[in-house]
């Protein structure tokens, strides 16, 4: 954990933490979602934290065919690394105190929303797939269901790949009116802008802008997390966010 990278947006009741490549990787699919040393990976960096795994929901992100990369998950004490060994989906919610989410990412925007009236907490994983859906507006309209009113929202996003080395060969929603503002149009391809997208999809939603805070981190030029684009196709950083007991 780089100390000076820590998010401090948030109110002392909430938890965020974020770990970098001292860490060890939190996720390694060649050797096995939870082969024994990433696991002690992720123990270590919770403890560091300050919070038991044991405690820990891990949220596992499934590519295929059959995903829609929008899916909320509402998870409790029964879902934690205690009982189950990881909770599916492309967002996490939960009311409960002492329940930790914890996300692993190498390029994509991990982004922790709170609302500190209702201490209610999400943890959303925005990768290219799941920003063409409407994860953030399902997680606020979430949120709302639960008392919360978008403008009380606080939202930090993780170190992320940024436009300026997010090249595609072809982005069918270039010309689109909703991302046309965030693709640039090179010789070598399409440069996408995830998290200046979702920063729009968030006050779209009724979050404040001034509520919303971003990491300056470049996955792809800075080495202390790792990066897909940059060859990283094994090593992941993580994201621990938990409302404290």
């Amino acid at each position: 954990m780089i100390a000076s990278d820590q998010p401090i947006c948030f109110p002392p009741e909430v938890l965020v933490a974020l770990s970098s490549k001292s860490d060890g990787t939190m996720l390694d699919r060649a050797v096995g979602v939870h082969n024994g040393s990433v696991q002690s990976n992720r123990t270590a960096f919770c403890s560091q934290a300050g919070v038991d795994y044991g405690n820990v929901v891990f949220q596992r992100i499934v590519y295929d065919d059959t995903q829609t990369y929008d899916r909320i998950v509402e998870v409790g004490h029964a879902d934690t690394a205690r009982y189950v060994s990881e909770v599916r989906g492309d967002a996490l919610f939960t009311g409960t105190p002492g329940v930790g989410l914890l996300l692993p990412v190498a390029d994509c925007v991990a982004t922790v929303v709170y609302d500190p009236v209702h201490q209610s907490l999400a943890l959303l994983h925005l990768g290219r797939h799941s920003s063409l859906t409407t994860l953030i507006t399902k997680t606020i309209d979430l949120f709302t269901r639960h008392g919360s009113d978008p403008a009380d929202l606080l939202v930090w996003m993780s170190p992320n790949i940024h436009q300026s080395h997010y090249r595609m060969d072809y982005f069918d929603q270039a010309d689109t009116p909703e991302w046309q503002p965030f693709v640039s149009r090179r010789k070598d391809g399409l440069y996408i802008d995830l998290q200046g997208h979702n920063r729009q999809q968030f006050v779209k939603a009724g979050v404040r802008d001034m509520h919303i805070y971003s990491s300056p981190h470049n996955t792809a030029e800075h080495n202390d997390y790792f990066s897909h684009s940059q060859g990283d196709t094994t090593g992941r950083f993580a994201v621990l966010a938990m409302i404290k007991p």
